[in-house]
């Protein structure tokens, strides 16, 4: 239904894996893949919710059927999103169940431009 907003958009997922005498020992190897979503600006409310640091920082929301991943403690890094030759951390995934008005099953993705010192 709303495959005409989007866009392919590259997604690189690093590699999980764990401390190990305070050491990081990846478990898999990191892949790439390609997504579709539609790309929008993000309002007010939603910055005033995310960490300080990030709310400088371009930011963007994304609507898409492909789960993509925020980063877990001790187990994996954040997915990275590219957009417009740029690099994205996934920071906030909100599954969107619409079964009231249209049977509908994606994801707003919040993500944040990389800092780059």
């Amino acid at each position: 239904m709303f495959d005409i907003f989007r866009k392919p958009l590259t997604v690189r997922r690093p590699p999980t894996g764990s401390y190990v005498n305070g050491v990081w020992v990846e478990n898999t190897d990191g892949i790439i893949f390609t997504i579709t979503a539609s790309v929008q600006g993000v309002n007010a409310e939603i910055l005033q919710t995310l960490p300080e640091g990030y709310r400088t920082s371009e930011t963007h929301i994304l609507y898409t059927s492909d789960e993509l991943f925020t980063s877990q403690l001790d187990l994996r890094n954040p997915d990275v999103v590219e957009i417009n030759g740029y690099k994205f951390q996934v920071v906030k995934v909100t599954k969107q169940d619409n079964i009231k008005n249209y049977p509908t099953n994606h994801y707003e993705v919040v993500v944040v431009k990389e800092n780059v010192d």
